[in-house]
C-alpha cells in the first residue's frame, strides 16, 4: 500500500512580486492562448499561492520545489488521517460476517467510514484533505465523497490516531485484525462518555 509521507514545518511563501509575476505570467499565457499541456499548471499555482497553499507545489512538482515549501501540522495531520481510515476501511470491508458482528458493539451507532472534516470548526484540515485529493490525486479511496462533515471529527480521529500509532508495524502493513479495528472503533468514543 502506498501511503503519503508529509514532513511537518513552517510552510515557505512566496514575496509579493513573485505572486505578481506568477499573475501576471498567467494573465499573459491565457491572452495569447499558449498550449502549456505538458508543462507547469500555471492556474494550479496561482491558485495554491492566493491560497496559501504552497506546500502543495512541491507535491505536485517535487524537482521543482524539492526542500521549498515545507508542509504544514494539518497536512501531515491529514495524511495521518487519511492512511488511518484507508486501512480501518479496507480491513473491516475483508472481514467475514461473523467478525463483522464482533466488531459492531465497539460502534454503536458509527460508521466505519471517514467522515470528513468540519469546514467550520476544521477548515485547514478540510482545505488540505480536498487539494491532496482532488487536486494531487492522493487517498483516491476518499475521492468523490462529500469532506464536508456534519460536526467536528478531529478531536476524535486523534483518539483513534494514538491507538492506531502504537499498533505493531506488521498490523499497519497489511490488514488489521478484528481486535485492532475493536480498539480503534472504542477510541472514538470520548474517555467521558464511556462505560466504566
Amino acid at each position: 500500500m502506498l501511503a503519503f509521507r508529509c514532513r511537518p514545518g513552517e510552510p515557505g511563501r512566496f514575496s509579493e512580486g513573485e505572486k505578481l509575476i506568477l499573475w501576471v505570467l498567467r494573465d499573459l499565457w491565457k491572452h495569447h492562448d499558449v498550449d502549456v499541456s505538458d508543462g507547469i499548471d500555471l492556474a494550479f499555482v496561482c491558485e495554491m499561492v492566493s491560497r496559501r497553499h504552497e506546500w502543495a507545489l512541491e507535491w505536485k512538482y517535487p524537482g521543482l520545489f524539492t526542500g521549498s515549501f515545507a508542509d504544514p501540522p494539518e497536512v501531515s495531520e491529514v495524511c495521518d488521517v487519511f492512511n488511518m481510515w484507508s486501512a480501518i476501511e479496507r480491513s473491516h470491508e475483508r472481514l467475514s460476517d461473523d467478525e463483522r458482528e464482533r466488531v459492531e458493539p465497539a460502534r454503536p451507532g458509527v460508521s466505519i467510514r471517514f467522515a470528513g472534516f468540519s469546514v467550520n470548526d476544521e477548515i485547514e484540515h478540510y482545505s488540505a484533505a480536498k487539494i491532496l485529493i482532488n487536486e494531487l490525486d492522493g487517498f483516491v479511496r476518499f475521492k468523490g465523497r462529500d469532506l464536508n462533515s456534519r460536526g467536528p471529527y478531529l478531536d476524535m480521529y486523534r483518539r483513534i490516531l494514538k491507538v492506531y500509532k502504537h499498533l505493531p508495524p506488521m498490523s499497519l502493513a497489511s490488514d488489521l485484525s478484528v481486535d485492532e479495528i475493536i480498539d480503534l472503533m472504542k477510541a472514538q468514543i470520548h474517555p467521558d462518555s464511556r462505560e466504566q
